[in-house]
């Protein structure tokens, strides 16, 4: 009954939340590459990548995080970068994570208007839509700027996804969403 529970989740999160990341990460790349689409929209969509995936983080966290809650926005968000279905990289890292968990906020409160800053870190932070084949952080030496990788980012959060959906689908019973569910009668 948990693994039927669990399928419909996954099937209501592709249907929407996943599906609109891909589309988004494909729009941000093909207008990247494209000086008319430049022209046609105007923003880059860094802040849509971030605050997306991040939202696509928190649910996620909350779906396989059997002690969260609703609204603890920060713990969903690091329970799900730092869980096996992420995939190592540069943002699982304390300084990038903090910064990711704290982006979130500014993103949603102040539309980023505040400066992002690192503990110990004596350079500037900035956010770019990125590549598939470029790294997670881009270092600009010229501006003393470390640009987070949107598409990157967002292709680990898809990743993720599948990683939790392909787990469900085996039927392994110890999937971390169908232990959730059991635990927190959902759906």
């Amino acid at each position: 009954m948990s693994t039927d529970k669990a399928k419909k989740v996954l099937d209501r999160l592709e249907g929407t939340l996943i599906a609109d990341l891909k589309s988004l990460k494909i729009i941000a790349e093909d207008r990247s590459g494209s000086s008319s689409l430049k022209e046609k929209l105007p923003g880059a969509f860094n802040y849509l990548l971030f605050i997306t995936g991040l939202i696509a983080s928190e649910t996620l966290g909350y779906f396989i995080n059997k002690d969260s809650h609703e609204g603890r926005t920060e713990e969903n968000i690091k329970y799900f970068i730092l869980s096996n279905y992420f995939k190592q990289c540069a943002f699982k890292k304390n300084n990038y994570l903090d910064t990711l968990v704290s982006l979130r906020t500014n993103l949603v409160h102040v539309f980023g208007m505040t400066d992002l800053a690192m503990e110990n870190i004596n350079t500037a932070l900035g956010l770019c839509v990125g590549g598939s084949k470029e790294p997670e952080l881009k270092q600009d030496t010229n501006t003393n700027t470390v640009k987070l990788n949107g598409i990157k980012f967002l292709e680990l959060v898809i990743d993720g996804f599948d990683s939790i959906k392909s787990e469900v689908m085996k039927g392994n019973e110890n999937s971390a969403l169908i232990r959730v569910i059991n635990n927190k009668a959902m759906i």
